[in-house]
């Protein structure tokens, strides 16, 4: 399938589109050669291919939103089934028990995170470089808990996605489509369940790793139901899309979502690990930094240099 230019789109010549399920046979058939036997491989698997298969089909032939939520709330309830409820979450090394709230947050994390990393899809290799940074952290953190099931399920999709990055890399020759991007929300997602789950990776830790798609693609979305536009409907209003309209090159917005990482999100990651008790504080200071960049590419920069 070719992704073709257009005004809702950030490039100005066909591409090859739906390179993501690539990503998806690899991990399956990774998995199921290598992953030690663990309650959460044959769920991770099952919602991994669903997922994918719904934006497969969804790059071919559009699905309606009702239909397509249904879809991800299932496999992301599922989930949350299959695995037991969330019973306590753990916040500065202690852990809150509220099963009747967790559980049900849990779904909708769940769902936003395959449609954040779909949102976010839109500038070559940014969507594929952030799924390589975050199962690679996320796999780092399991290690360090010796979580070796977990461990395997996220270093299997950080490698997968990183050899897939290769043609994903500006000038990109073939995107993920909705096919790897609602997969790598979904990889995401069901990392952090786990380690919410063990105990292993706390809920703020989480949402430190995810934390620049997660601040980009919210504060973007509130925005515009704030001005009483459709969410659903695509547009060109992420941060990212906005350095892109003022003439960033799709490399230097990768190489600077990359930095980004590199300087704030890795060094916060390191820190909650060696304190866990420093997790609440580390995500709200993250927080502002992002949500103040968010603010500046969008209000301050693009005041100056966008038109429309």
């Amino acid at each position: 399938m070719i992704d073709k230019p257009g005004a809702r789109r950030s490039h100005s010549a066909p591409v090859a589109r739906g390179g993501g399920l690539a990503i998806t046979i690899s991990l399956v058939a990774t998995t199921g050669a290598w992953a030690p036997a663990g309650p959460q491989v044959l769920p991770f698997l099952l919602g991994a291919m669903i997922v994918s298969l719904l934006g497969w089909w969804d790059d071919h032939r559009p699905v309606r939103v009702g239909w397509r939520l249904a879809v991800q709330v299932f496999v992301a309830a599922g989930l949350v089934a299959w695995l037991g409820p969330v019973e306590s979450i753990h916040v500065a090394g202690k852990a809150f028990a509220l099963e009747w709230i967790w559980s049900p947050l849990a779904v909708v994390a769940l769902v936003w995170l395959m449609n954040l990393f779909n949102f976010m899809d839109g500038s070559d290799g940014l969507a594929s470089a952030q799924g390589v940074i975050s199962c690679g952290l996320f796999a780092v953190a399991f290690a360090l808990q010796s979580e070796s099931v977990s461990f395997v399920l996220a270093a299997i999709p950080a490698a997968a996605t990183a050899g897939f990055l290769f043609w994903n890399w500006p000038r990109a020759s073939i995107f993920l489509g909705d096919s790897g991007s609602l997969l790598l929300g979904w990889c995401v997602g069901a990392l952090a369940l786990f380690g919410t789950l063990s105990g292993s990776v706390s809920i703020w830790l989480a949402f430190v790793i995810v934390s620049p798609f997660v601040v980009d693609a919210t504060m973007t979305l509130g925005w515009r139901l704030i001005r009483g536009e459709r969410w659903y409907t695509p547009h060109t209003e992420h941060a990212y899309q906005y350095l892109i309209r003022m003439g960033w090159s799709h490399l230097s917005v990768l190489l600077a979502w990359i930095a980004l990482n590199a300087v704030l999100v890795m060094p916060v990651t390191a820190l909650v690990l060696w304190k866990p008790q420093f997790d609440l504080g580390a995500a709200a200071g993250l927080t502002v930094i992002l949500a103040g960049a968010w603010y500046v590419v969008h209000f301050v920069i693009a005041k100056e240099r966008v038109t429309t």
